[in-house]
């Protein structure tokens, strides 16, 4: 559990599948997934999700960056589709969160 959150924490940019993660650790995806849920009660993809939440947080509230140019940072190949996962996860969208945290 610890070297799979250590393994999210460094690569969490440009690694978001289980699988990645599962080969980095030199096991299967499903096994990896099945151990981090039995370890947590969470699944593993929503660790990847969390911490890019969390970056994505920290920049939107700490940062004057364009949202677009912060999707990119993240690994986002769209705006849209980072403001659909943050939107997703967070329920609001990532301008909504920005201008919520500045009043």
């Amino acid at each position: 559990m610890n070297r799979y959150l250590q393994l999210v924490n460094n690569h969490y940019i440009d690694k978001r599948t289980v699988k990645e993660y599962a080969d980095l650790l030199s096991v299967t995806a499903n096994h990896l997934s099945q151990s981090i849920k039995e370890v947590s009660g969470k699944n593993a993809l929503s660790y990847i999700a969390d911490r890019l939440l969390t970056e994505a947080k920290s920049l939107l509230l700490y940062t004057h960056v364009d949202i677009a140019e912060i999707a990119f940072q993240l690994g986002f190949s769209d705006p849209a589709n980072f403001g659909s996962f943050f939107k997703k996860h967070v329920g609001m969208s990532p301008l909504a969160f920005r201008k919520g945290k500045e009043k």
